[in-house]
């Protein structure tokens, strides 16, 4: 008894913790614990076709992506979890670390999230055409074949459809706004059949992202080809990156990332985003990627 209560003074006085029962004999020691880990719950949003439910799994190159990531962040337990976009912002104010991949930055989001280098560069909204009509749209084309969106709306001559309560970035839609209740730019609820109202001439243009458009093509009109336009002043890639909040393993696995992105360049991860472009599309992406690895410092995200 006196060596017990001996020893366990030494120990405290010591604060050796774990090691006190080493100098205290066998009947003292007690199993090391293995270290706490962060644990990250990733938020994925049902957005085909970066990310499609299936069997109650989300799928898609934006969950491939993802997993390249998570595969070299041993240091942290990862959680995916299922969350509708218009809980989305809501989902990353209840607490804990919570990370999504492919988000933009905005000052209102930068408030209370910490964002990393980008990570998934991709082509931006674009206008459609079927490629057997692509002749329709030469007047509209600038000296870089860029469609002039305004000069498209504005002539009457071709009717297009755009999905109502959409946005398709800062550039489109105040050009939208202002031709609001044009006859030849009809708005519908849903976007899963302007490809299919393409091919039977009922429009002649839509947008979509191009990663979008290949997803409903294979999905609806197989056999069809289209061709993306860029649209004028609204050609260079869109740079997403991953968001976490603002705890400290948030700010820890956003450093994490930014060294992966540092010490990969050439950014393997896309070849899932490159698999989801159509062939002419992929051309196209590499020429901006490069375009953006080169500018990127002085094009505003």
């Amino acid at each position: 008894m006196l060596l017990f209560r001996s020893c366990l003074k030494r120990a405290r006085s010591m604060m050796l913790g774990l090691f006190a029962p080493a100098l205290c004999g066998p009947a003292f020691i007690t199993p090391v614990l293995a270290q706490p880990v962060n644990e990250i719950v990733w938020t994925l949003t049902p957005l085909p076709p970066a990310m499609v439910e299936k069997d109650g799994k989300i799928v898609g190159y934006g969950v491939d992506t993802l997993d390249w990531f998570i595969d070299r962040l041993p240091a942290y337990r990862h959680k995916k979890e299922i969350v509708p976009l218009p809980r989305l912002m809501q989902s990353l104010t209840e607490g804990g670390t919570l990370c999504n991949i492919g988000m933009n930055k905005t000052p209102e989001r930068e408030q209370i999230l910490v964002f990393s280098d980008a990570v998934l560069p991709h082509l931006p909204v674009s206008l459609v055409t079927q490629t057997k009509n692509d002749d329709r749209l030469t007047p509209y084309l600038d000296d870089d074949d860029h469609v002039d969106l305004v000069r498209l709306i504005k002539s009457g001559k071709l009717n297009g459809a755009i999905r109502a309560q959409r946005s398709y970035g800062a550039v489109v839609d105040p050009i939208l706004k202002s031709f609001s209740g044009n006859p030849t730019m009809t708005v519908i609820g849903t976007d899963e059949q302007f490809l299919p109202m393409i091919t039977l001439d009922r429009i002649d243009w839509t947008l979509y992202f191009p990663a979008e458009l290949e997803y409903h093509r294979r999905q609806k009109t197989p056999d069809t080809r289209f061709t993306t336009w860029p649209i004028a002043g609204n050609d260079h890639v869109i740079p997403a990156s991953i968001a976490c909040t603002k705890t400290k393993a948030g700010h820890a696995v956003v450093n994490d990332i930014n060294a992966l992105v540092v010490e990969h360049p050439e950014m393997p991860w896309v070849t899932f985003y490159t698999a989801s472009l159509s062939q002419s599309d992929r051309k196209r992406y590499a020429h901006e990627v490069r375009f953006w690895q080169t500018h990127k410092d002085d094009i505003t995200e």
